[in-house]
């Protein structure tokens, strides 16, 4: 059975339509109040087996978008996420993608978020990692700047090849970062902030590690059929979780349906 994603106009009701999964779940949403700002909260836990986090792609390949609503529904996962920045013009992803170890898309710029089978997660600045071995990995997604490194608020864009100033400026946010107890976090603010709040934001939450992703109106975040935080346009990919292997072993096929990789230069939008 397809899932009919639902919009939710006003955050103010989302404890009332979304309850949260009690610790026993593998994927569970909250809504949290963090350093005075209301942020929505997907977290996952990576200990499970049953669990798979994976990029995906627009459904006709690198250099297209697509709808959130579109992809939601063509891919069914129990949460996703926006991933990596995009250059606006030509609509290629900034950093390396890699689905079901298959490189789909190249890039130097940010931190590679490296996902392996046991879903163990390493973090590796892109510029120093792009020539090694990724064959470990099963995902990878190259996002950023950086957010915490070790328990430790670290924000550092042009070290990792980001040029763009607007990533300086308040806007919307996404990050995505990991406890020490392997539990990944999926989380979006739906209003303008810097991204030095943001790094306290992920710091307070509980990750030891953690990166910013695409955010502005490419702001988006979804769980169980519920939209939490909608962009204000197409995407081009997304991070995508499943908690059924067997769900997730039928959607594989889709996540990348273009045989298509790209090389991306630095530039790119927030």
């Amino acid at each position: 059975m397809r899932r009919t994603y639902v919009l939710l106009v006003s955050s103010l009701l989302l404890p009332a339509l979304i309850p949260e999964v009690n610790a026993g779940g593998n994927v569970a949403y909250s809504k949290r109040w963090i350093q005075g700002t209301p942020v929505h909260v997907v977290t996952v836990n990576l200990n499970s087996l049953n669990v798979k986090v994976s990029p995906a792609i627009a459904r006709h390949g690198i250099g297209t978008s697509e709808g959130f609503g579109s992809m939601l529904s063509r891919l069914q996962p129990t949460a996703a996420i926006t991933g990596t920045f995009f250059c606006v013009r030509s609509l290629v992803p900034v950093g390396r993608i890699v689905v079901d170890s298959k490189p789909v898309n190249f890039g130097d710029v940010g931190t590679a978020v490296c996902f392996g089978a046991d879903n163990s997660v390493d973090f590796r600045l892109a510029h120093r990692a792009v020539n090694s071995d990724f064959s470990g990995y099963e995902s990878i997604i190259c996002a950023g700047p950086r957010l915490v490194r070790d328990g430790v608020r670290c924000i550092a864009p042009s070290a990792e090849g980001f040029r763009d100033r607007s990533l300086y400026k308040e806007a919307h946010r996404s990050a995505l970062g990991v406890t020490k107890h392997n539990k990944l976090l999926l989380v979006t603010v739906n209003r303008p902030i810097y991204l030095s709040r943001l790094a306290r934001i992920m710091r307070d939450l509980g990750a030891v590690d953690a990166v910013n992703l695409d955010g502005g109106s490419s702001t988006a975040l979804s769980y169980r059929d519920h939209v939490l935080s909608h962009p204000g346009r197409r995407m081009t990919n997304l991070i995508v979780v499943y908690d059924s292997p067997t769900e997730f072993a039928k959607i594989k096929p889709s996540l990348a349906p273009s045989p298509v990789v790209a090389a991306t230069t630095s530039e790119s939008k927030s």
